[in-house]
């Protein structure tokens, strides 16, 4: 269900901004309605100033607001008043406001965890499913710590790939600056001069092929940007052909396929495996856990488990109907099925990709430099190859 932003009125006439998911804009009217409000404007879909999409939209720090709000819910305080302890944040403006809003809503009498999916774009899928369990086992404070303990790891993983593309990312920059340097300065300034002497010469002619081509046709370089830009735009919308296309494609290369199915994997058991840990219902459980795959290939591959689960299927074997489950997956799962212990299982799974993705990343980065390295110097040592053929020419006409 999507989520529509609606200016309301409640029964004392107080008018404020309510987020609100619904199967459609007329959908989210009647529930606002059911809430006792009074719908008075549409403001469009989705989360104000937590869209996903925003490139220089603040965002909320939502590993930040759990590390905050977890060790005091674990003192005993209450949950509003924990809020209201970690809500006076002066330097994280975003903060401020969602703590604000969901006070809000709490004293409204609604559940933190109705709150929390109200605002889906600024929390993650799992975040709404953990809390509900949690609020329903009368634990919240300890769902709440594996909620935290599960942010954390994938900070830390984030953090890892990050800090790993640093370096490989700044030899690819800097050696294309200089590419384009020696290409667009050095080189049209030089065939300019051979070209003034009258020396005709396949090398002088290559040169002033290159030189002819940046001077005529330099905007070509803004359209492969524009493109790029555009197509990760397309990437980035879940109901994208393009992006259908592309999760498709990139399955079908070893290296990246293996990757993505390492990542998809992880994030997959380790969602399971807290929500089943919190108490949350096995069937919401596997629906909540598809919605945090990135993959939509892997994700349609899986779509169909809630059906096969209520038809009394194993997991393990429900999960054997998609052939992006790595077969390790299915073992661990069957033996945690026939131990009682599928969560610990998935844990682990959990544990084994994401340590394969790290080295797979490690991988793919050594190898990146090298290329990256080799690639530029083949281009230069073209192009300086070539000016040194232009001088010998030069100097032989001379002689």
């Amino acid at each position: 269900m999507a989520l529509y932003r609606y200016k309301v009125s409640d029964a004392s006439g107080n008018i404020s901004e309510l987020l609100i998911e619904g199967d459609s804009q007329t959908d989210a009217a009647r529930r606002i309605q059911r809430r006792g409000m009074m719908p008075l404007t549409f403001l469009g879909e989705g989360a104000q100033g937590t869209r996903q999409g925003g490139l220089f939209t603040p965002k909320l720090n939502v590993v930040e607001f759990t590390d905050r709000l977890v060790p005091l819910l674990e003192a005993n305080i209450t949950l509003e008043k924990a809020l209201g302890i970690i809500g006076d944040d002066k330097d994280s403006p975003v903060m401020t406001q969602t703590i604000a809003d969901l006070r809000r809503g709490l004293h409204e009498g609604r559940k933190f965890s109705d709150l929390i999916r109200d605002r889906g774009n600024a929390f993650p899928q799992v975040y709404a499913g953990v809390v509900e369990a949690g609020e329903e086992a009368g634990a919240l404070p300890q769902v709440m710590g594996e909620l935290r303990h599960f942010l954390s790891e994938s900070r830390e993983l984030r953090s890892f790939i990050i800090s790993s593309s640093i370096y490989p990312g700044f030899i690819c920059i800097s050696g294309i600056c200089m590419l384009a340097f020696v290409l667009g300065v050095i080189v049209p300034k030089f065939a300019a001069a051979i070209a003034g002497a009258g020396i005709q010469s396949t090398s002088t002619n290559i040169l002033l092929g290159l030189s002819g081509f940046l001077q005529h046709y330099w905007w070509l370089s803004l359209v492969i940007i524009a493109a790029i830009v555009a197509f990760i735009h397309q990437l980035r919308k879940e109901d994208s052909a393009i992006r259908l296309w592309y999760d498709g494609w990139i399955l079908s290369i070893p290296f990246a396929g293996r990757l993505v199915i390492c990542s998809n994997i992880s994030r997959l058991s380790r969602t399971m495996a807290i929500l089943m840990r919190s108490g949350v219902h096995l069937l919401n459980t596997v629906a909540i856990a598809n919605r945090v795959v990135q993959n939509r290939v892997i994700s349609q591959s899986i779509a169909g488990l809630s059906g096969e689960l209520r038809q009394g299927q194993k997991l393990s074997s429900a999960l054997a109907q998609s052939k992006y489950i790595p077969h390790l997956m299915l073992r661990m799962v069957a033996v945690g099925e026939e131990t009682g212990a599928v969560e610990n299982m998935l844990e682990r799974v959990a544990d084994r990709y994401e340590e394969d993705m790290r080295r797979l990343v490690k991988r793919l980065l050594s190898l990146f430099e090298p290329v990256v390295i080799i690639a530029l110097g083949f281009s230069i040592g073209i192009i300086v190859l070539l000016m040194f053929m232009s001088m010998m020419d030069m100097q032989s006409v001379a002689g």
